[in-house]
């Protein structure tokens, strides 16, 4: 009967019901009547498909890719097999290939647990823009050269690239990538490989980064020096967890005039008197995250007083 009710709907409505259902759920409702198959295999309906909460072999990927997934797919979320029992990896150049012919609008692929030691980067779909990848292995060099059996080279266009506990990600890879690739924003988080000398090299092709977020890099005050002086283009900065970041280190963000975003989320090392001094000068400054800080003698009522156009935080939160 609900089904003989639901099936009554336009399949506008459906269409809208259905973006709410996991994959799982999503291929399980074709099976209710003929009207649901035939709407779940619409591939119009396929624009943001996430299958992390499940681990995903090559079968049932390529099923995936050949009988659901076409043009419309913007977004696609996939976890490999890194942290199982059963290590064989699900991503070959031939599937990467076939989801590129069948998705030429894919714009963002988040991998999580994946083995890509034997994939090159420019294997990856060429319209993709926007790149996380997540407790993923990497190659050395992976950031350059072609893998590709014919050594074609290919443009790469992400945009946008995350890094969260990648543990391989060293000075080089941060150097090749910025070489090869024109980044917008970029998020290292748990990289204890960058350094300083990392950020010194690679700062000659971050010039256009708007956005950067910083955690878990084994940086100082000379990495934001190198920012200051280099990363002009910078709209936000989120700097989590810099332990080692004193208010001398600070002075170094005066010279990026068009920030309007400032994270200083748990970084214990600074004042309220240097805070104050840097982001009065940050004339586009709109908010400011002081997350985790423990200020003295009314220091936060101090900071909120002295920027009255930025809105500013200061909660007690545990840092992930």
């Amino acid at each position: 009967m609900a089904a003989t009710l639901i099936g009554c709907l336009p399949d506008s409505i459906l269409v809208e019901v259905f973006g709410f259902l996991s994959v799982p759920d999503l291929v399980r409702s074709g099976r209710v009547c003929k009207h649901w198959k035939r709407l779940v295999l619409d591939k119009a309906l396929w624009r943001k498909v996430d299958l992390t909460a499940h681990r995903i072999n090559s079968k049932i990927l390529w099923h995936l890719v050949r009988r659901y997934l076409g043009g419309s797919l913007r977004t696609l979320k996939v976890k490999g097999l890194l942290h199982s029992a059963r290590k064989i990896e699900f991503l070959s150049q031939a599937l990467l290939q076939e989801l590129e012919k069948r998705s030429p609008n894919l714009l963002k692929l988040c991998l999580s647990e994946t083995d890509l030691r034997r994939l090159k980067f420019d294997c990856l779909p060429s319209s993709v823009k926007s790149l996380e990848l997540s407790h993923c292995e990497i190659p050395s060099l992976w950031f350059q050269g072609s893998g590709l059996k014919d050594g074609a080279k290919r443009q790469v266009k992400v945009e946008h690239l995350v890094l969260s506990h990648v543990p391989a990600f060293s000075n080089i890879h941060l150097k090749t990538l910025c070489c090869n690739l024109n980044l917008k924003s970029l998020s290292l988080t748990g990289t204890y490989r960058v350094t300083d000398s990392g950020f010194e090299k690679a700062a000659a092709h971050l010039k256009n980064v708007q956005h950067l977020r910083l955690q878990g890099c084994n940086i100082t005050d000379g990495a934001l020096d190198i920012i200051g002086r280099n990363l002009k283009a910078l709209r936000t900065l989120e700097l989590v967890n810099f332990r080692s970041l004193t208010d001398s280190g600070l002075q170094n963000l005066k010279s990026l005039k068009d920030l309007h975003g400032l994270g200083l989320e748990w970084c214990m090392g600074l004042s309220s008197d240097a805070i104050i001094h840097v982001c009065s000068t940050l004339h586009n400054l709109r908010s400011l995250n002081l997350n985790g800080i423990v200020f003295e003698d009314q220091g936060i009522h101090r900071i909120l007083q002295s920027l009255p156009n930025c809105a500013v935080t200061n909660k007690m939160l545990d840092l992930d």
